[in-house]
């Protein structure tokens, strides 16, 4: 279980800042258990526990707790070579001011700045300046580098920006990450909002890899509308592998020949989204262009229909095909869905079926269909069950069940009638 020691003080922290009524505890319990099997056969059945956390009022309004994290424990053999497992996902104090956005996180954080995106053990600041700039930083022990030990380890970074308000904002950010004392990542980035007319919005993002001297990743979406029922959108995404996940601690991403996923691919897609809505009906058509370095061109095109109603009530169905040079990227797809909500009651179910248009390790037909419940308890909690069956060329059948336990928490110590 992932929990550093330097993050229990700031749990005293949480009890002994200030008097007890003063606090105000609000959080999220959420308890799952899942009955599924392994790639050989193996019958798991993991029991999860979701917590997240929330003190306002430390002393002040302007001092806030934050933590959360997870903890899995195996009914039914072990999971991932380990019968237990958790991590401390995050847990901070977090000191604001009422002008100036101004804030300091300090603790176990989560940083998304512009491009520069990090979990450590350290803290975060920002505030707004002068003319529309802006300035945020952190820095601290990085938590992805825990697999071996953190002498040397360090994190770093920050972004500056400036903007007009309702109109744009750029932002360019920074990330410094050391491992054992050698560079771990180093990234560079360029952030941009800009809505020059109220029915123009443009986002973007550009990712450069200081280590490879290589671009990692470009994205840019475009929304035009809505022009009456029209809204029209339009996306542009270029990545390359090695360059985006050159740290990556997740085995899929190994840089290594004959991995799940090949680090020398690139690729590229241009995508475009027209929606029509008549009050609870939207009608979407949309297409989207893949372009492989090595697996080639693919086309992905088709529509959907969905209706959402104001009592509780929505269903949908949607067709597309994807047309390419591999035979896994050449199938036609079908999906139809349906979900209803009673008084305390809600029930859903889809179905996804996909055609390949030839055989996948035998497998020529493909689909997924689930089927879910819910029930509330109370107006805080919530029981819940779904199960799935599946069939694919990687599963010959995949039947997996899911129930859980949602409870929203919201007391303050020493009051009465929260809890």
């Amino acid at each position: 279980m992932r929990i550093d020691r330097a993050c229990i003080p700031l749990l005293l922290l949480l009890f002994v800042a200030s008097p007890a009524p003063a606090l105000d505890i609000t959080g999220q319990s959420r308890t799952y258990l899942q009955s599924r099997e392994s790639t050989d056969g193996t019958k798991l059945m993991p029991l999860y526990e979701y917590l997240d956390i929330r003190a306002d009022s430390i002393g002040t309004q302007a001092v806030s707790f934050n933590a959360g994290g997870w903890y899995r424990y195996s009914l039914q053999n072990e999971d991932f070579n380990t019968r237990k497992t958790g991590d401390l996902q995050y847990a901070y104090l977090s000191f604001k001011k009422s002008t100036s956005n101004a804030y300091l996180n300090i603790g176990r954080i989560v940083v998304n700045q512009g491009v520069a995106s990090s979990q450590l053990d350290g803290a975060s600041a920002g505030t707004d300046l002068k003319w529309g700039f802006g300035i945020s930083g952190f820095g601290g022990l990085p938590v992805e580098t825990m697999f071996d030990t953190r002498t040397g380890d360090s994190v770093y970074g920050g972004r500056i920006s400036q903007g007009v308000e309702g109109l744009y904002r750029i932002g360019v950010s920074y990330l410094l990450e050391k491992n054992d004392s050698k560079d771990y990542r180093k990234e560079e980035g360029l952030d941009l909002w800009f809505r020059p007319l109220d029915k123009v919005e443009l986002t973007g993002t550009a990712q450069y890899n200081a280590l490879t001297s290589s671009c990692a990743r470009r994205n840019a979406y475009l929304t035009l509308g809505a022009f009456g029922p029209l809204t029209l959108r339009t996306e542009y995404t270029e990545i390359s592998y090695k360059d985006y996940f050159t740290s990556s601690t997740v085995s899929a991403f190994l840089l290594q020949a004959g991995g799940p996923i090949d680090p020398t691919e690139k690729l590229k897609t241009l995508g475009e989204e027209a929606a029509l809505a008549f009050g609870p009906i939207t009608l979407s058509a949309d297409y989207k262009k893949y372009q492989y370095h090595l697996s080639g061109n693919a086309d992905r095109f088709g529509g959907t229909l969905a209706y959402a109603g104001a009592s509780n009530i929505g269903a949908g169905l949607s067709a597309h095909r994807m047309d390419g040079k591999t035979d896994a990227l050449r199938y036609d797809e079908a999906r139809i869905y349906g979900y209803k909500k009673f008084t305390k009651i809600d029930i859903t179910a889809d179905v996804l079926a996909t055609k390949y248009a030839a055989e996948l390790n035998g497998i020529k037909i493909a689909y997924a269909a689930s089927v879910g419940a819910g029930y509330a308890l109370t107006a805080k909690a919530r029981l819940a069950a779904d199960i799935e069956y599946s069939k694919n060329p990687f599963y010959d059948k995949d039947v997996r069940g899911l129930v859980k336990l949602v409870y929203n928490f919201d007391f303050a110590p020493g009051a009465s009638g929260r809890k």
